[in-house]
């Protein structure tokens, strides 16, 4: 059963609108449209990366929170909860892959920004935590400049935060018992506190709660992908005798490759859904 050459073509594919709604699914189906027709798809390989990680941050963020929640409704009056140490590592682990799978999606969005505008950066340079490289970014392109201009903040902030937790120390948190305004197991704002952030006020002036701190990372992560999108659709839209049509069926495709070892006559695709039976 050949795949359509509609399907074998298009890029962005592994987008999951059910995961990623904050995501316009219809302007990555437009914008894979216009690269079909330039015939430019490994241009936006990087692009293309940079979604999928920003998915890997969602699904970081929804089991750091399912986590808390979890334990947050085990809680009992008048006695001191703990918990199996696992759970704590495990919710440590999901918030620190949020930071690292986010600094990722934007280090492919640089790869991509460089060839997509034509910068004079390599290796090393094309990083968004360099003041040099978001410079040129706004010597290209007004509105990509405007765009990384008011996200430099939470772009200084991020890396800050990744070099304590890879390269220095690593994520701290403590179980809050009693009335909390940032949850049940709150993340210091300034990081390099370590355990000594937990003898000042539990506020959020000092704490992000865990659905704030994943929140806000992910928030601003597809705010820039978004940015991104839209103005390579402007840009590449320049180049095209006629507009593009798209499809609306094709809104929410997804398709992952397949990798075939035998000979088979294919009747049927069964889709597997974890602990949910499989459907055909």
């Amino acid at each position: 059963m050949p795949l359509p050459q509609q399907i074998r073509g298009i890029i962005f594919t592994e987008i999951v609108p059910q995961l990623t709604p904050e995501i316009e699914s219809m302007s990555l189906v437009k914008l894979g449209a216009i690269v079909r027709q330039k015939a430019i798809a490994n241009k936006y390989e990087p692009l293309t990366d940079s979604l999928r990680k920003i998915q890997w941050v969602k699904l970081n963020g929804l089991k750091a929170v399912a986590l808390e929640e979890r334990f947050a409704k085990q809680s009992e009056k008048g006695a001191i909860q703990t918990a199996d140490p696992v759970i704590l590592i495990e919710h440590r682990l999901q918030v620190t892959d949020c930071v690292i799978h986010t600094k990722s999606a934007l280090d492919s969005m640089a790869v991509f920004l460089t060839d997509l505008l034509e910068l004079n950066a390599k290796e090393g340079d094309r990083d968004l935590k360099k003041g040099k490289f978001r410079e040129s970014i706004a010597q290209k392109d007004t509105k990509l400049g405007e765009l990384v201009h008011a996200l430099e903040p939470w772009l200084n902030e991020l890396q800050r935060i990744r070099d304590e937790w890879i390269h220095i120390r690593s994520i701290r948190t403590a179980i809050v018992q009693g009335p909390s305004e940032v949850g049940i197991f709150p993340i210091p704002k300034d990081v390099t506190l370590e355990l000594k952030a937990f003898e000042l006020p539990c506020t959020k002036e000092n704490f992000w709660s865990t659905k704030d701190f994943v929140n806000y990372h992910y928030s601003n992560s597809v705010r820039l992908f978004q940015g991104i999108v839209d103005r390579s659709i402007e840009l590449e839209e320049k180049g095209l005798p006629t507009p593009v049509q798209v499809p609306d069926d094709e809104k929410n495709l997804m398709f992952w490759p397949i990798f075939v070892t035998q000979n088979m006559t294919v009747n049927k695709m069964k889709v597997y859904f974890g602990d949910r039976q499989p459907e055909s």
